[in-house]
């Protein structure tokens, strides 16, 4: 229970941080401060990654939304004074770089995009197994470079959606003879198959970041 209200306290900390410069850089225009939220919402999560616990320390290292939202405006040419608070006087405005992992000028690919994949993946797969493959790859891909969901969301989601039907379906191929198992058995492992994917997809799409 400890470690469950500790996960909501710095949760909560991320959220009024980053509610923090947007509402500090409101002079921006919106797909701009749309972005700016979004890098620092990505660093956030990949440092906490590798830094479990240590949300006030990142946050802290990332500095005062004023200053980031200040910088911002500078960058974007709009006055600091006009939307958002201007640093303390005698303080220097230190500019602020945040280094997304998956690049910020890219369009990202939309949660229903990510969720529907595995499920056209697998139906793809029942026709033509290698084109299945192929989209399952890509499934995997734009999933683990979503920030619709965190790590350990996507690795459950792999798991279910990817990893899972292709070990059984590989063990059918390779591991049983043909001429020993009942007709339906296939059918039967497909559908098995496509309700896996279908829950976990079904997942995703219920505990997606919106």
């Amino acid at each position: 229970m400890k470690a469950e209200n500790a996960g909501d306290t710095e949760r909560a900390l991320v959220e009024q941080y980053l509610a923090a410069v947007g509402r500090e850089a409101s002079a921006l225009p919106p797909e701009r401060r749309q972005e700016l939220v979004s890098d620092l919402a990505e660093h956030i999560e990949i440092a906490l990654a590798e830094r479990p616990g240590g949300t006030r320390e990142i946050l802290s290292e990332l500095g005062d939304p004023r200053t980031i939202a200040a910088t911002a405006l500078q960058e974007s040419g709009v006055g600091a004074g006009s939307g958002a608070a201007a640093a303390p006087e005698g303080r220097a405005v230190a500019p602020v770089t945040v280094e997304p992992v998956s690049g910020s000028g890219r369009r990202r690919t939309p949660a229903w995009v990510v969720v529907a994949l595995p499920v056209v993946a697998m139906l793809a797969g029942i026709l033509v197994g290698v084109l299945g493959l192929v989209l399952r790859i890509v499934g995997v891909v734009v999933l683990c470079r979503s920030r619709h969901w965190d790590w350990n969301q996507k690795w459950v989601g792999v798991a279910v959606t990817a990893f899972l039907p292709t070990v059984i379906a590989l063990g059918y191929n390779f591991g049983v003879s043909s001429s020993d198992v009942p007709a339906f058995l296939p059918w039967l492992l497909t559908g098995a198959m496509l309700v896996m994917v279908a829950v976990g997809s079904g997942w995703l799409w219920k505990v997606r970041k919106v």
